[in-house]
């Protein structure tokens, strides 16, 4: 099978697993009141939604700066702005092919500071840990928080697959499983055909050591706290804006643990979230929260569909500034792994 035989199969699944979610997450919700709900909505909350969001994307680009510096190739400070474009590019990327944004956001940094790519790649592997543990502390605050209720989540999620797709759910798990080992082994054989399994591997683990090795622990901590809160607050703020904090008492902590709850959607491997999202959010609004599925609905479209817009007209602006294409950067990542 060819790349790029492979690279659509990939996609045609990816598209597949975020139709079928997005049918589930949707079928019981009445669209036109949805759309109603959508028009009569206080717009203006949008304005702090988007600061917000040009926080977070600031934010983490500052993370990932201090983690580039700490690489032992590196003698200079990374470019907040290179960060921040790059930081952007990959969002936009993302929507379009799962995981490929983050390739496409080391390629750019590799080019314009003139840093190994696989090294790169190490500091945003080292980025994605510490988003895991971050978001795996979040999840165990909702079971804290809402413990008696996640039970019902689970076995919600269980029924549903298990029956829409009309087979086992270890059955399921088994496939993915399968799908990651064969993954994990097709990489292990490129890199071993390569010849430069020792070099590529030392760099990479150069970019997985700079967490430790920046220095500055407490600002790496401070601003993946920072990150997440104001993911927390861009979850509550749609609330206002479709009235649900006077509807259904909704505020900042039910945002935090539906915001945990769509972060497990954002990262399965559908583009950009879409239906995985919508289908987890969905379910942390009904079941934690006793919303109705058309407000569950509406809210968890309108939360995916403006950060759709929020973060692909922002990787637009940061591939312009960047001087570069989409196109350029795809091909810059490939030289930089084959080479």
């Amino acid at each position: 099978m060819t790349d790029p035989t492979k690279r659509l199969l990939s996609l045609l699944l990816s598209l597949g697993l975020g139709a079928l979610l997005l049918w589930l997450a949707l079928r019981n919700a009445d669209l036109g009141a949805v759309a109603a709900a959508l028009a009569d909505g206080e717009w203006g909350w949008m304005v702090p939604f988007v600061l917000v969001g040009l926080a977070s994307v600031a934010l983490r680009a500052w993370r990932w700066g201090m983690l580039i510096d700490a690489l032992p190739t590196r003698a200079e400070r990374t470019p907040l702005l290179l960060t921040s474009a790059s930081v952007a590019i990959g969002y936009l990327v993302n929507y379009a092919a799962p995981r490929l944004g983050e390739v496409a956001r080391t390629a750019n940094v590799s080019r314009q500071a003139d840093v190994p790519f696989t090294a790169v790649l190490g500091t945003v592997v080292a980025e994605r840990i510490l988003d895991v543990i971050a978001l795996a502390l979040a999840l165990l605050s909702v079971l804290v928080l809402y413990g008696d209720r996640v039970g019902g989540i689970v076995g919600q999620v269980q029924e549903t697959l298990a029956g829409a797709l009309d087979v086992p759910l270890w059955a399921i798990g088994g496939v993915v499983a399968l799908v990651a080992a064969l993954g994990a082994l097709a990489v292990g054989l490129v890199l071993r055909r390569s010849g430069r399994v020792g070099a590529l591997l030392a760099q990479f683990r150069d970019g997985l050591a700079s967490v430790t090795r920046t220095g500055r622990p407490g600002l790496v901590i401070l601003s993946t706290v920072l990150i997440w809160l104001s993911y927390g607050l861009m979850s509550d703020l749609p609330f206002r804006l479709l009235g649900m904090d006077a509807a259904y008492g909704l505020g900042p902590v039910e945002a935090w643990a539906v915001m945990a709850v769509g972060g497990i959607g954002m990262a399965l491997p559908a583009p950009g979230g879409t239906g995985s999202f919508h289908y987890a959010t969905v379910q942390a609004l009904t079941l934690l929260f006793g919303v109705a599925v058309t407000p569950a609905a509406t809210y968890a479209i309108l939360v995916h569909a403006a950060g759709v817009v929020f973060y692909c007209a922002l990787g637009v602006l940061a591939v312009a500034l960047q001087g570069t294409s989409l196109g350029a950067l795809t091909r810059d990542a490939h030289e930089a792994t084959e080479s």
